[in-house]
């Protein structure tokens, strides 16, 4: 039986939070990277007082993210759940505020001033079930570090917080579970490599019969490059995966897939480093164990933040290099070595959105919009672009079902901003916006009217490559 939804309520979201993951789905998260959970007995309020005031003094990002805030309110016009919600708890210098007040209480003059310096007088279960609901409706886009006058990033803030939550067991059921899936089985969908064979039987067939070219894929077999899609791509996306394979033989790239490590997607990034590096590794191992020259990563915002500042290292301490595929594309447009017909995706007016993490440290910013110019006869380039792009509204672990109320109004920013400029087909070139945008443009279609379509990029591409 499907649970009744939260309800939205402008000015309190205190109602709306993720569901948490059972002790022995933790258990299993914990264990993977050597972390031993206090126990029963451990006192959590005092173990996450502990916790906090050490990143405090270790940390210079989160000493930074505490201290230098002045209230000036600069995050306050960007940021997506505060703009949508109305709640000053769920925006970022409100959740600050939440762990500014525990600092300030174990200070000696929050002991003596108490509420007329914010400090917080009573650090209880309540509290913590606040800071729980709080900063698990952060967004994690980082716009407000874009705006701040400090450069102040309260992202940094967020994923410690999580970290030590995840330590006391508490973290977002949907979450782990998708960490789990992927230290498992190598991807989030968890597909078993007959799966994975059989649909790119599947796909291979179609695009036979609909660009008349038979290609081939190699899987866990030696290659020169390493395709990294997305799992969901395999599901929901296949007219994305279809452009990864097509355009992947019309440059003529020996490549291969690797069963142990198909996906872009890094959930570690939303929850704790230690996941983040876990997953990480799965992708180095996988490249070296197929002993390729060049990892190409696909579709998916904050996996390529991930993978281009942690993994794109550690591949090169193995002489392995780290691309996005979008980078090939250019580089294959500008030397000639696919043909491109914009015709093939008609007389629709496109707009191009930047996922959070192509714009917001992923340094991906003109390449997707060289391809667009390229790909399709007309596109807008919206107002709010680059660094100043609104977040697809499901990031940060925001796509479990029960926060879908929540998403709904994240996603409405985004959205008007593409019907306001005549938009008909919004163009996301990321596995989790594309996902998000599967449980919200239904409901917003509806709200505001309209009939909004969207894609990645690569399934333009797909369209219009002439082979």
């Amino acid at each position: 039986m499907a649970h009744k939804l939260p309800e939205f309520r402008y000015g309190d979201t205190s109602n709306i939070k993720p569901h948490k993951a059972d002790a022995k789905l933790l258990e299993r998260l914990h264990s993977r990277v050597n972390f031993k959970p206090p126990g029963p007995e451990t006192d959590r309020i005092a173990y996450f007082k502990r916790r906090l005031l050490e990143e405090f003094d270790s940390n210079r990002n989160v000493k930074l993210a505490v201290e230098t805030c002045v209230h000036c309110g600069a995050c306050l016009t960007v940021c997506p759940t505060y703009i949508t919600t109305g709640d000053i708890k769920n925006s970022p210098v409100g959740r600050a505020e939440l762990i500014r007040a525990i600092i300030k209480g174990e200070k000696p003059s929050g002991k003596i001033f108490g509420k007329a310096v914010n400090a917080l007088r009573k650090f209880d279960e309540n509290y913590l079930e606040m800071l729980y609901t709080y900063y698990w409706q952060c967004l994690l886009c980082r716009k407000c570090a874009t705006y701040c006058p400090f450069g102040v990033d309260q992202a940094t803030l967020t994923r410690t917080v999580r970290s030590i939550l995840y330590e006391i067991g508490m973290a977002s059921r949907f979450v782990v579970t998708t960490i789990d899936s992927m230290e498992r089985t190598g991807n989030n969908m968890a597909l078993t490599p007959a799966a994975i064979k059989n649909i790119l039987d599947f796909v291979i067939k179609e695009i036979k019969e609909e660009k008349g070219v038979e290609i081939k894929v190699k899987v866990d077999q030696p290659a020169y490059a390493l395709l990294l899609p997305s799992s969901a791509d395999f599901f929901m996306n296949i007219e994305t995966l279809k452009g990864h394979l097509l355009f992947m033989h019309a440059i003529g790239m020996d490549y291969t897939v690797s069963t142990k490590a198909l996906e872009v997607a890094n959930f570690g990034l939303f929850l704790d480093p230690r996941h983040l590096r876990y997953i990480g590794e799965i992708y180095v191992n996988a490249a070296r164990e197929l002993g390729v020259k060049l990892a190409v990563f696909c579709e998916c915002g904050h996996g390529w933040h991930a993978f281009k500042n942690y993994v794109v290292p550690r591949l090169r301490e193995y002489g392995i290099e780290g691309v996005h595929i979008f980078h090939l594309v250019v580089d294959a447009i500008k030397g000639g070595k696919i043909k491109l017909n914009p015709e093939a995706n008609g007389d629709i007016v496109y707009m191009y959105q930047d996922p959070d993490y192509y714009a917001r440290g992923g340094d991906l910013t003109e390449e997707p919009r060289f391809i667009m110019n390229h790909v399709v006869k007309k596109w807008i380039d919206p107002e709010y672009s680059r660094g100043k792009t609104w977040c697809c509204g499901g990031q940060g672990g925001m796509l479990a079902d029960e926060m879908l109320p929540l998403a709904i109004q994240y996603s409405r920013l985004w959205y008007e901003d593409a019907i306001r400029h005549g938009a008909q087909w919004v163009v996301r070139p990321c596995s989790i916006c594309k996902a998000q945008l599967s449980h919200v443009v239904p409901h917003l279609n509806k709200m505001y009217g309209k009939d909004l379509k969207y894609s990645g990029l690569m399934d333009l591409v797909y369209r219009a490559l002439v082979v």
